[in-house]
């Protein structure tokens, strides 16, 4: 081989490591954006998850008590989600997934279309009785799948899934879905039964 050939085969050489080093510099930063990502999204759909416990949790009673007028009326505000405020490396995120992120907030905002409506043709005074439970079901429902989605998050960046408690233990989970199950049975028996209302 002539000198010519051992240049050309250096030169490819080089070029070649050149560019694994980088491919493998780029895979280990977008590693660290996934994690990153998966971590503070994972915090943030969890601080969501128990805020929608206290939405499920409001009655319209303050201390048990409704206002001076004898009204029930809102004592929690709902919680936000706004994940673009977030600056997190999105492309590091399987497409599926970041949809599910960026979709969220659509989900809230129809979530509070429908209470909206509840409220405003459904419920009677002075309990509201109607919009309250529309406003838990859905509460219920979007935190229920705030904590899907933040598990689904934890498993892509090797993080732990939720602590498991047991069933003496408070589960804000669980609280949720027995709200839906409780709620999904009253209006099962009230459609049975008109005078159960």
């Amino acid at each position: 081989m002539d000198k010519t050939a051992y240049v050309l085969v250096g030169v490819v050489l080089g070029v070649f490591l050149n560019a694994l080093k980088e491919w493998w510099f780029q895979r280990g930063q977008n590693r660290k954006d996934l994690v990153y990502l998966t971590i503070r999204f994972a915090c943030v759909l969890d601080t969501f998850v128990n805020s929608c416990v206290d939405v499920v949790a409001d009655d319209g009673l303050c201390n048990g008590q409704p206002d001076p007028n004898g009204d029930c009326s809102i004592q929690v505000k709902t919680p936000k989600f706004e994940p673009l405020e977030i600056e997190v490396e999105w492309k590091s995120l399987p497409s599926e997934l970041m949809y599910e992120l960026l979709n969220f907030p659509n989900l809230i905002e129809s979530a509070n279309h429908t209470i909206d409506d509840a409220f405003e043709y459904l419920a009677i005074p002075p309990d509201y009785a109607e919009g309250f439970e529309k406003r838990q079901i859905q509460y219920a429902n979007l935190g229920l799948k705030a904590h899907a989605l933040s598990e689904k998050l934890r498993k892509i960046g090797g993080l732990p899934l939720a602590e498991v408690r047991s069933p003496e233990d408070w589960d804000p989970v669980r609280y949720m879905a027995e709200k839906q199950l409780k709620i999904g049975a009253y209006r099962a028996a009230s459609r049975k039964s008109p005078e159960a209302r």
